[in-house]
């Protein structure tokens, strides 16, 4: 059994995106993970975000102790992320662990007000954070209820969990600016 699972929603549109988070992945200079590559519709424009969203509790085979989910338009910018988390969850028994993120035209997240507190709603993304396989497969269903997804997933997660740990790093960023639409469109 693997450390970490990055989970990677993959949509039909985003070819270039996608290639650029499995490089990503691949740079990491420890292998203790698994890259699961997730895409259960068969339509050309995929099949918008609550259903996406809602798709993550179909995945029933995840061979890691905790679970990250790295959509294909993010990417991880730390190549030592899979060691330094595997030496922090080695130590403990924690159930989630929170990082930062870059997020174009928004900054970091969660920034500097939200950071050690209770996940809030447009401030934290589904790269900032890693949650125990139990407490994902406990949870999971929470993912797409709302509109914003990954805030009632983990906000759920952070409820009805103790044993948490803030990792002070930026690990991950998106490719894109957040409502870009699910196209490639570049930006400076």
């Amino acid at each position: 059994m693997k450390t970490i699972a990055f989970i990677t929603r993959v949509h039909p549109r985003r070819p270039g995106m996608l290639k650029i988070c499995i490089d990503s992945v691949r740079a990491q200079t420890d292998d203790d993970y698994i890259h699961i590559l997730h895409r259960d519709d068969k339509t050309e424009f995929g099949y918008g975000r609550p259903r996406a969203d809602q798709s993550f509790a179909r995945i029933s085979s995840i061979d890691a102790r905790y679970v990250m989910i790295l959509d294909d338009d993010d990417m991880l910018i730390d190549p030592n992320f899979v060691k330094i988390f595997g030496e922090i969850v080695n130590k403990d028994n924690l159930e989630i662990i929170f990082f930062k993120g870059c997020v174009k035209a928004k900054g970091t997240f969660p920034q500097v007000q939200f950071w050690q507190k209770a996940p809030c709603r447009r401030h934290i993304a589904s790269f900032c954070f890693a949650v125990r396989l139990d407490i994902w497969k406990k949870y999971i269903h929470e993912f797409g209820i709302e509109r914003a997804g990954d805030w009632k997933f983990i906000s759920v997660c952070y409820e009805n969990t103790r044993n948490h740990f803030w990792l002070d790093r930026v690990i991950a960023k998106t490719q894109k600016r957040p409502g870009d639409g699910l196209g490639e469109r570049k930006h400076k």
